[in-house]
């Protein structure tokens, strides 16, 4: 498990990066769960929402404590800077591409320059630099003047834990390539690292900017332990406690609830929330959570994939890791079950379509990909499913990584048109709700799906692609019905 202060870094990290906002026979949900989907609308909405888990109580807890008295980089004396090989800047500057490099993130467009990086102090020997999260998370750094060697130490107020956390050169980080440096953090087995901000496109196109926007202070403040956040009326509060969580941070379902006075949340643009575990809790389950995220993108991605082969790549890793839950399915048909959501498939690596497409939605937000979740009822029998919905090369495509689990290999379910998804299940687009069963009650653009470019795949059983060539290879049926290996070329995407 990755160390919680290296979880939270890439999360302020990220963080500035991210400002702004069944066919027959294949298994399907009730058509009660498939409304339950959107049961986290709260009160405020139309009549016919229904309501999310409430009641719960927060626990407060003593803040946790600063562990170091920052200077700003404006206090060190220049004379002092510029006594040694290694100057100040040069410190300055390598740890900033260090932390680039640390968490896959490039410095070449300005993002890392914002991170909270200050020259505490200066001694004969050493500069010593500091990382400040906006969770209180700190990192030091202490820069050999001589060598540039540089002793990391970490410390996380939430488990009030401190540790060495390795030792680098400040050296090999002085230009913008060394963003790129193939040296990582100690523990880090890759380079996806969990960003708690993450919501596509999508999301801003159905519910506006300002609720993006204050999806995101709500993040940041859970992530720092806070009990308030920015928000500017009741009605976007309602809106984003009940929709974003289960589409863009599934584990805050487990963490908050909200306000005690429901109607009251929001008062002169402060609203407030409540805290279902204690806080110290929280930042265990984010460090499990984070380290859960990042492992699964790291055994499934490659670095310098592109958008199209995440997608195939987690599309093929779901159909290969991951199981469809029966016994779920059957609980589902007898009863409503209030507080299932996306965890349920973190928490048991298994799910229903509902579970399985918002993770593997989520996870490719993760991994930078555009995506949510659309729904609707098959015509045949009017039972209701779920799947998830990708823009990619400007182009928007169904995929049902759902019916992968189901059909290891098949690639009959990947890069669908709007077309392709009636043809192959008769889910047809007019029936069509994206990213919530309430998305009708806030304008957005008409969504098709035309672009027809993958079609040769969808008879095809995946064998492998070759990212460096940009061809899939995979199996198919040919005219005298042998099975024969073909070559798809997916350049461009």
């Amino acid at each position: 498990m990755k160390k919680l202060i290296w979880i939270l870094i890439a999360a302020a990290v990220a963080g500035t990066a991210l400002q702004g906002c069944g066919a027959m026979g294949k298994p399907a949900d009730s058509a009660q769960q498939a409304e339950a989907q959107s049961s986290s609308v709260p009160e405020s909405e139309p009549s016919e929402s229904r309501l999310s888990p409430g009641g719960s109580s927060g626990i407060s807890v003593p803040e946790s404590r600063e562990s170091v008295s920052n200077v700003s980089e404006s206090t060190v004396s220049e004379s002092r800077l510029s006594e040694s090989a290694i100057t100040g800047p040069m410190a300055l500057k390598g740890v900033r591409n260090y932390c680039g490099s640390a968490y896959g993130l490039s410095t070449d467009d300005g993002q890392t320059a914002d991170i909270n990086l200050e020259i505490d102090d200066v001694t004969d020997s050493v500069y010593q630099l500091s990382y400040r999260s906006y969770t209180g998370a700190v990192v030091k750094f202490y820069v050999d003047r001589t060598t540039g060697l540089t002793r990391v130490t970490e410390y996380a107020p939430g488990l009030d834990v401190e540790n060495d956390a390795g030792t680098f050169s400040i050296l090999d980080y002085q230009d913008e390539a060394s963003a790129s440096h193939s040296e990582s953090l100690p523990e880090k087995t890759g380079h996806y690292a969990f960003r708690p901000k993450v919501c596509s496109v999508y999301m801003e196109e159905v519910f506006g900017k300002t609720m993006c926007e204050t999806w995101y202070r709500l993040v940041d403040a859970v992530m720092a332990g806070e009990d308030t956040f920015a928000c500017p009326d009741q009605h976007t509060y309602d809106w984003v406690i009940g929709q974003f969580p289960d589409r863009c941070f599934p584990l805050l379902r487990e963490l908050i609830d909200y306000a005690y006075d429901r109607e009251h949340s929001v008062i002169d643009g402060i609203a407030s929330y409540t805290w279902k575990i204690p806080k110290e809790t929280a930042a265990r389950r984010l460090d499990e959570f984070a380290g859960q995220v990042e492992d699964i993108l790291n055994a499934a991605l490659k670095d310098d994939y592109s958008d199209f082969e995440k997608t195939l790549a987690l599309y093929d890793y779901f159909s290969r890791h991951y199981i469809y839950d029966y016994e779920l399915l059957a609980k589902k048909e007898e009863a409503y079950l209030p507080d299932l959501n996306t965890m349920y498939f973190f928490n048991n690596n298994a799910g229903t379509c509902q579970e399985i497409s918002s993770a593997f939605s989520y996870l490719l937000m993760q991994a930078g990909v555009e995506a949510t979740i659309m729904s609707g009822p098959r015509s045949s029998d009017q039972e209701p499913h779920q799947w998830s919905y990708v823009r990619i090369g400007g182009h928007d495509y169904h995929i049902d990584p759902t019916y992968a689990i189901d059909d290891v290999d098949s690639l009959s379910y990947f890069m669908m048109t709007d077309a392709q998804r009636f043809a192959e299940d008769g889910y047809e687009p007019s029936t069509f709700k994206i990213t919530s069963n309430y998305s009708q009650d806030h304008p957005h653009p008409v969504y098709a799906a035309a672009d027809d470019t993958f079609a040769p795949l969808w008879d095809c059983t995946l064998e492998t692609f070759d990212p460096d060539k940009n061809i899939i290879i995979c199996r198919k049926a040919d005219e005298s019905g042998e099975n024969v290996s073909v070559e798809f070329d997916y350049a461009g995407y």
